[in-house]
């Protein structure tokens, strides 16, 4: 199934051995909706207004708060938005977070606000409405129609308001949130913003609970022989003032849509109480789940009363065990599993930490071409979309909670993580930190980490806990408290001995290798800041592929192991600092284009016959010299020929590569690889030509026009044979035509400072507006004041300067109404957006244009701004504003009044520069069907095109 055009989750089912999502449906027999929230938001970096609410009243939001407050020059953005990846390189800025200007000393791009106007219908009224964030990095505030709803500090865990009692049902509604991400919580790029879905979640007062639904595989032993008898259970919310007889539903198809079986209960709930209500459904002979098998069954959970259907939910689940065996190492559904895992942070290329859906899948993807079956979401929660694709795809995962901690605070954050994610059968085990040094052998540490597991275990009591742990035979602490013990490196005697003396512990490699390498460099580079691709670097704490992968190998104790990372990932630039930007450990770059250890992982994860040749073989200059060249296959012996002539055949050796010394001749260099005797699988590098033109490759021909799926295309440059140039370096130029556009760019070069993203600039002007008058009058309130209309004759007023930095003439109690008259022209009404502008208005009651109320007071110490378009008119207007003194201070409008106007902004001129012959290009559709002409060109090479068809696709329901 597309990622994008996916059935929609709703709420998170709770699964302790199988389940992977909760999805929300609009029945017509149930008035449940899950609406994506992400398009048409407005975005502004910088904070000028503090915390946007007031704390002496509630619901008196200020600034971007107010209802009244105009958004119309922000920026428009579409979620999931990082405003980081958009900030220049800055070499004074933070290493470990890629020098992007975000954090401390940076504090003018280190905050921002977003707002959405959205309209409810009348009908709305009587409902529950949730304002549901997936993650926003970091620190936020949200406010709806002027009041304080909630404030979250974790960029990594979901949270959820309710909204019903300040939304305005039949009207417009305006949400408002601060993200600050001035402190960071890792060591690595985070990004910042609003990076994962928002959704408006409308249910009935008698409801499931949000994560309200947990359903348990009941094998015995946790061996899957035969049916299963499964627990379903589910938590049902009555928020009506009235008791009510509620009856449960659940209905179970199978993988092919078939019905499994039905189930129910009946429960009494009184006012305002919540309920958990529980059944055994049996499945017999169910299709198991697996990386290899990823089978999905369907849970449809429904809630009745009086013969009426309230909610309905929605949930895609697996059927599988998972456990760990002190000496056979992980176990899934009873058997031994070996797992070839890779840790990776939420970062890629083009778009920093907002990843679209069909990027999650594109990841997972590249990862099992590897042979990867098993991934860790270091060191946070992951997004939901994540999990998803590793249940869909087929990947076990290590979910990985973010800090140890049994305060209130980091155990609720457990929990809400554990409740969210414990539906997917991807979820083979948890982890309740990374390497905390400071408490991993301290008492308090091994208190800690018992609490947390014991909450886990009580949450979900089939998989099991661990905790990455860098020390070596060290067993008192965090190591003595958890199930599974994880190992963060220190391969070799510890490891044995550890197992020697807690032969009753299972162990897991949760963070090995670390590997370092530049994809397409074979020397190593201080000055550019290159890492050679051969498998020779690793720093002092770490380990080389091949050193790791050959001592876990014959150890099915230590259950396989997760690489330090599958992809390269911003900031932590490791061994080299400035100029690199992000690090080197990733088996792929950040654009996902495989470096020459990838090859080396598939000839030991994959039984599909393979071999791969290294380096390149463009050595111009170099002929005559030995070049080293290495050969990767997992067959059992490799014959390598130069330009047809053999160079004689080597076994392959188990966890090993082969080297070989090759005098370069230009021509091509092959291998056959050979399995019994036969040739199964063969490979060539060839001498490539002067690059002739440029060539686009997207990983899919055709995707849907929804507004949110993508097609990512790798550009290279070729010759005149169409062999890619491995050292081409060409800047290349990208058009686009048709229902589309590029939202990122990349070309996995660790050293690049060239932009990911390009940021549409809209011109600005202004308009003084002087001629300002002023009068007192007894009562400034009523709304029909006749001070306030258009006709009224203001010439014999006081005039009134409003250039002024501050105060005004109006002293202690006095009341007054303030004037002014100005001309528009046509050309300033043709500009797409027309604001008002007040540099202070302290003491504004309401603001009148041509005799229509804009807006009440703001705020009384920075500068309003007013959407005024679409009441001005060429020629003259009238602007009124009526004014009460409360305090000690003059007051009046101050600091100047202007019209600003805004025109379009410029067309993008996207490029990027290849890197060692690659690029990448991600490239989202719009809703609308056709084909969008991706075009890239470079100076003196043939441009290269490529017709992308954008098929009609359902849209996810979403809030206009």
């Amino acid at each position: 199934m597309n990622p994008v055009t996916r059935r929609l989750f709703a709420l998170v089912v709770a699964f302790a051995a199988v389940t992977a999502g909760q999805q929300a449906i609009a029945a017509d027999s149930g008035p449940r909706e899950r609406l994506l929230l992400d398009l048409g938001w407005r975005f502004h970096l910088g904070n000028d207004w503090g915390p946007g609410y007031g704390l002496s009243k509630a619901g008196t939001g200020y600034g971007p708060g107010s209802v009244s407050y105009s958004d119309a020059s922000w920026r428009k953005v579409d979620l999931p938005h990082d405003w980081a990846i958009e900030l220049p390189f800055d070499p004074a800025a933070d290493a470990a977070h890629g020098f992007k200007p975000v954090g401390e000393g940076f504090p003018q791009t280190s905050v921002a606000w977003y707002r959405r106007t959205f309209d409810l219908p009348a009908a709305d009224a009587g409902k529950r409405l949730w304002l549901e964030f997936d993650g926003v990095y970091r620190d936020c505030t949200v406010i709806v129609n002027g009041w304080f709803v909630g404030h979250h500090e974790s960029g990594y865990s979901g949270f959820r308001y309710d909204i019903t009692d300040v939304a305005n049902c039949g009207g417009t509604n305006v949400v408002s949130v601060k993200v600050d991400a001035s402190k960071a919580e890792g060591w690595f790029y985070e990004g910042a913003g609003i990076y994962r879905h928002v959704w408006l979640v409308k249910t009935a007062a008698l409801a499931l609970s949000p994560d309200g639904i947990y359903a348990i595989s009941g094998f015995k032993d946790n061996v899957p022989k035969g049916s299963d008898p499964m627990r379903v259970l589910a938590r049902v919310v009555n928020s009506q003032a009235t008791p009510v007889d509620a009856t449960v539903i659940w209905t179970i198809n199978g993988p092919d849509g078939g019905l499994v079986t039905t189930v129910t209960q009946t429960v009494h709930l009184g006012t305002m109480e919540t309920a958990d209500v529980e059944q055994q459904a049996m499945v017999k002979s169910p299709m198991l789940w697996s990386p290899e098998t990823p089978n999905l069954y369907t849970l449809i959970t429904s809630v009745t009363t009086g013969g009426k259907t309230t909610d309905k939910v929605e949930t895609d689940f697996g059927i599988r065990t998972v456990g760990f065996d002190p000496d056979k190492g992980f176990l899934l559904n009873g058997a031994p599993y070996a797992l070839k895992g890779t840790s990776n942070h939420q970062d890629h290329a083009g778009v920093g930490s907002a990843l679209p859906d069909a990027l999650q899948y594109f990841r997972i993807a590249r990862l099992k071409e590897m042979g990867c079956n098993a991934y860790r979401t270091a060191h946070n929660p992951p997004t939901p979309e994540l999990l998803e694709a590793c249940d869909r795809l087929g990947m076990i995962v290590m979910d990985e909670n973010r800090q140890l901690g049994s305060d209130a605070h980091h155990i609720g954050l457990l929990e809400e993580q554990i409740r969210r994610d414990r539906n997917h059968p991807s979820v083979g085990i948890w982890s309740l930190g990374n390497e905390e040094f400071t408490v991993q052998g301290t008492p308090s540490g091994k208190r800690v980490a018992a609490v947390m597991q014991e909450l886990v275990k009580r949450l979900d009591p089939t998989r099991p806990v661990t905790c990455n742990a860098a020390v070596g035979n060290e067993y008192p602490g965090v190591n003595e408290a958890v199930e599974v013990r994880g190992w963060s490196y220190h391969v070799g005697k510890d490891m044995d001995d550890y197992h020697k003396e807690h032969p009753l512990q299972p162990n897991v490699g949760s963070e090995q290798g670390s590997t370092v390498s530049t994809r397409g460099i074979y020397a190593n580079d201080p000055v550019r800041g290159y890492v050679s691709a051969y498998d020779d670097n690793a720093p002092e704490w770490a380990q080389t592929a091949e050193t790791w992968v050959s001592f876990f190998g014959p150890r099915p104790w230590l259950s396989g192991g997760f690489v330090w990372t599958g992809f390269d990932y911003r900031g932590e630039p490791t061994p080299y600092g400035w100029p690199c930007i992000n690090s080197h450990f990733g088996i792929m770059d950040t654009c996902g284009f495989p470096k020459d250890n990838f090859y080396y992982y598939q000839s030991v994860w994959s039984d599909h016959p393979m071999v791969h040749i290294l380096p390149h073989w463009n050595w111009a200059g170099r002929e005559g010299q030995a070049i080293d060249v290495r050969t990767q296959s997992n067959c059992d012996e490799v014959e390598l020929f130069l330009n047809g002539k053999s160079l004689g055949r080597q076994p392959t050796k188990k966890y090993s590569e082969i080297k070989w010394k090759v005098p370069y001749a230009p021509g091509k260099l092959s291998a056959t690889a050979y399995k019994d005797g036969k040739a199964a699988a063969e490979t060539e590098v060839e001498t490539a030509g002067p690059a002739q033109a440029v060539k686009l490759t997207p990983n899919r021909t055709e995707i849907d026009a929804d507004g949110e799926d993508i097609a990512v295309f790798t550009v290279s440059a070729v010759d005149a044979h169409g062999v890619v140039v491995p050292t081409a370096g060409n800047k290349v130029s990208f058009g686009l035509e048709g229902p589309g556009r590029i939202i990122g760019v990349g070309n996995g070069d660790p050293s690049c400072h060239e932009p990911d993203t390009l940021v549409a600039e809209a011109p600005t002007r202004s308009l003084p507006v002087g001629g300002w008058r002023w009068k007192t009058v007894a009562d400034p309130y009523p709304e029909n004041l006749p001070e306030e209309g258009v006709a009224f004759d203001d010439s014999k007023w006081d005039r009134y300067d409003v250039r002024a930095d501050s105060g005004g003439p109006l002293g202690y109690h006095d009341r007054a109404v303030f004037r002014a008259l100005f001309d528009v022209s046509a050309a300033d009404l043709a500009s797409p957006v027309v604001e008002l502008v007040f540099g202070r208005l302290a003491g504004g009651i309401a603001v009148y244009v041509n005799g229509h109320k804009v807006g009440g007071s703001i705020d009384d110490r920075n500068a309003v701004a007013y959407d005024v378009k679409e009441l001005l008119h060429s020629g003259e207007n009238v602007i009124a504003v009526p004014m009460a003194n409360y305090g000690p201070e003059p007051m009046g409008p101050c600091k100047g009044v202007a019209l600003r106007m805004q025109d379009s902004p410029q067309a993008l001129q996207w490029g990027r520069s290849l890197f060692n012959g690659l690029s990448e290009v991600i490239v989202r559709a719009s809703k609308e069907a056709g084909t969008i002409v991706l075009t890239a060109s470079a100076e003196g090479l043939a441009p290269g095109t490529f017709s992308l068809k954008t098929q009609e696709a359902d849209a996810r329901p979403a809030v206009p």
